[in-house]
């Protein structure tokens, strides 16, 4: 015998698989759907789609991410948003209400990338790993929208989003006249930020 479901759990379910299927970004690390901030007039707020999850029982958190520049402003700052991530060990909770998201999942490539954009960022204490607060969607972004992100070297325009050659892996090497700017180059460009490692040493007397 079906179990039976209450309407505003019936009603939840066909929200959220209406919003997965327009917005949902599936990776190796789980589930994400992306809010800009202050959407809420036209359509569900990242608190809203975690209201209806948790009528679902679905695990899930909400973090801040940004998005490229529109094309019309690419000199403005990042798009700040918060994003719904649903953890890949997670989404069993979800499939009981959206089946045809099981064979999605076994679909998804071993190297396939997950939510994090990680780059070194050399200190004078040493070398840091940092990930940006991207939203999950940056390996599919064109290239000149990466470029509006930052994540392209700023030295030979060389896309950082590959992370296939070691020899070019992202490092956040900031000029000193900008120093709270971000400001990514290539290991290649700036000698895998050995060189900024040992000035921001020499500026806090501390040794490389």
């Amino acid at each position: 015998m079906a179990e039976a479901v209450a309407p505003k759990v019936r009603a939840a379910q066909r929200r959220i698989v209406s919003t997965i299927t327009s917005s949902g970004v599936l990776n190796r690390d789980g589930l994400a759907l992306w809010r800009e901030a202050g959407c809420g007039e036209w359509k569900a707020t990242a608190a809203e789609i975690g209201q209806d999850l948790e009528l679902l029982e679905v695990p899930y958190t909400i973090v801040t991410a940004f998005r490229f520049p529109l094309a019309s402003s690419y000199n403005k700052p990042m798009r700040r948003g918060e994003e719904v991530r649903i953890a890949r060990g997670d989404l069993t909770h979800l499939t009981r209400w959206m089946p045809s998201l099981k064979e999605t999942i076994g679909d998804i490539p071993e190297d396939c990338h997950g939510w994090a954009f990680r780059l070194f960022q050399p200190r004078a204490e040493g070398m840091a790993i940092v990930n940006l607060a991207l939203l999950a969607d940056w390996p599919a972004w064109s290239k000149k929208q990466a470029r509006a992100a930052g994540l392209v070297c700023a030295e030979c325009d060389y896309d950082l989003r590959k992370f296939k050659d070691e020899t070019r892996l992202p490092y956040d090497i900031r000029l000193p006249e900008r120093p709270k700017t971000r400001r990514l180059a290539c290991g290649q460009c700036c000698d895998h930020g050995l060189d900024e490692m040992e000035r921001l040493a020499q500026l806090t007397g501390k040794p490389s």
